[in-house]
């Protein structure tokens, strides 16, 4: 994780409520496979993340083909 974001959470459930609150907003009002689709970019945000890739930046291996 990059040290160049400095977030001032109080712990790390202090972190999961915010991304938990972010996750809410973003699927308020959203219903169907549009939902889906707000969900399945979601887990591209959390993957990236964990794979250590900047923001917006696209994953090199992704050949945007179903199943990876």
């Amino acid at each position: 994780m990059s040290d160049d974001l400095d977030w001032n959470f109080a712990g790390r459930d202090d972190a999961k409520a915010e991304i938990r609150a972010a996750v809410e907003y973003l699927l308020r009002g959203v219903t169907g496979s549009a939902r889906a689709d707000v969900v399945r970019e979601i887990i591209e945000i959390v993957s990236d993340v964990a794979n250590g890739l900047p923001a917006g930046q696209p994953n090199p291996l992704d050949d945007g083909f179903p199943g990876g």
